[in-house]
């Protein structure tokens, strides 16, 4: 069994462990294996996967794949492949030309330049910011209020009016609609 104060003296392409001054019998990888190691990281695979998958010693996987994210931790590609494949389902049903052209680039290059990525970034954070606007908008159109919000009430029956909310605490009022203020129902208006 290898406890946490286990020393790792690493040379060249050589793996040492020495734990209470006793050297281990790990396994060394050949040149293959290192390219599958490192393949795997590349593509997000997590340690413990990796030895489920492929039988690697644990000890050599945990050593090679912290200095893996070392090595790794400004690569601006790294990056990329981790957000492609985080926000693929995002980018794949967007509308807009300019981030299907960059997803497309993406896919063809397999890179983008630092200017092609933050416009990227950028379009895809205004598309969600416009998707959310929609949704709180019909939110309030259905009756489902934001939190600390109350529907507005007509001033005849006092019964909630859809599509108008006010904040007691702000005295903020919105309004979707095109009643006039104060609101009543149209059934209510005399």
């Amino acid at each position: 069994m290898i406890s946490r104060d286990t020393e790792v003296i690493s040379k060249t392409s050589q793996l040492n462990i020495y734990s209470n001054n006793t050297l281990l019998g790990v396994p060394q990888l050949d040149t293959e294996g290192l390219k599958k190691l490192y393949s795997e990281f590349g593509i997000g695979k997590k340690p413990a996967q990796i030895v489920a998958e492929n039988g690697f010693h644990p000890e050599l996987v945990e050593n090679e794949y912290q200095r893996f994210s070392r090595l790794t931790e400004h690569d601006v590609a790294a990056l990329q492949r981790k957000f492609f494949v985080d926000f693929n389902q995002g980018l794949a049903t967007t509308n807009n030309n300019t981030t299907k052209r960059l997803v497309e680039k993406y896919k063809k290059d397999g890179k983008l330049t630092i200017d092609e990525f933050i416009t990227l970034i950028k379009l895809m954070l205004n598309e969600k910011y416009q998707a959310g606007k929609d949704s709180v908008f019909n939110n309030i159109i259905n009756g489902i209020l934001p939190y600390g919000w109350k529907a507005e009430t007509c001033i005849r029956c006092n019964k909630p009016i859809t599509g108008s909310i006010v904040d007691p605490s702000k005295e903020l009022r919105i309004t979707i609609s095109d009643n006039s203020i104060p609101l009543t129902h149209s059934s209510c208006r005399v």
